[in-house]
C-alpha cells in the first residue's frame, strides 16, 4: 500500500491561503460526496461495468487531490488504470484498499472539521 499520507494537510492548507474554515467546508462536501462514489464504483464492479469503474474511479481521483487526501487519490488512480487495462484482479485489490483508505480519510477530515 502506499506511504502517502491520509491527508496531506500542509499542502492543502497552503492551497486554501491558510484558511481553515475553507478546508473544513471542503472537507465537509468530500465526507458527504466520496461514499457515494465509493459506492458507484463497488456498483459498477458488481455489473462487470469496467468504464464506469475507470469514470468513477477518475472522479475520485480529482475530488481526493482537491482536498488533499492524498492515498486516497493514489489508490483511485490505480483503479482507473486497472479498469482501463481490463485487470480484474487487481481491480479486485484495490476496491478493498479504496474502502479501507476512504474510511481512514473521512475519519481524519471529521477529526479535522471537530477540531477546525
Amino acid at each position: 500500500m502506499s506511504t502517502a499520507p491520509i491527508l496531506s494537510m500542509d499542502e492543502t492548507l497552503e492551497r486554501m491561503s491558510g484558511d481553515r474554515d475553507l478546508l473544513a467546508s471542503l472537507f465537509q462536501l468530500f465526507v458527504s460526496d466520496a461514499p457515494r462514489k465509493l459506492e458507484k464504483i463497488e456498483s459498477c464492479a458488481r455489473e462487470g461495468d469496467l468504464y464506469g469503474i475507470e469514470r468513477n474511479a477518475h472522479s475520485l481521483k480529482g475530488a481526493s487531490a482537491t482536498v488533499g487526501a492524498a492515498r486516497l487519490c493514489e489508490l483511485a488512480a490505480e483503479a482507473e488504470k486497472a479498469a482501463k487495462a481490463g485487470s480484474r484482479d487487481e481491480l479486485e485489490r484495490l476496491r478493498q484498499d479504496l474502502v479501507l483508505v476512504c474510511d481512514q480519510t473521512l475519519a481524519a477530515m471529521r477529526d479535522f472539521c471537530g477540531n477546525a
